[in-house]
């Protein structure tokens, strides 16, 4: 297993419903990843805005974490754990 920190800006397709966020997939290096599964999720305060961390597994078994900024409702790769 290959553990990586990123902190890189990303486009998600993501599912908004009664409070709630469902990344659905996202867009790295090229690549659209499809979430097979949320496996968690927190909250971070930063001033007035929080941070929505998303514990995600894709198709192929590897780990990412996402995370939504309602400051500027942007997203970013933070961590990525790829089996290969």
């Amino acid at each position: 297993m290959h553990y990586e920190e990123l902190c890189e800006p990303i486009e998600v397709i993501a599912y908004f419903q009664h409070g709630k966020i469902i990344p659905l997939k996202f867009r790295w290096n090229g690549r659209v990843y499809k979430v097979r599964q949320v496996n968690g999720q927190w909250k971070e305060n930063q001033g007035y805005a929080q941070q929505l961390h998303f514990s995600v597994q894709v198709e192929d078994s590897d780990c990412f974490e996402l995370v939504f900024d309602t400051a500027d409702f942007s997203w970013q790769l933070a961590r990525v754990c790829l089996e290969g």
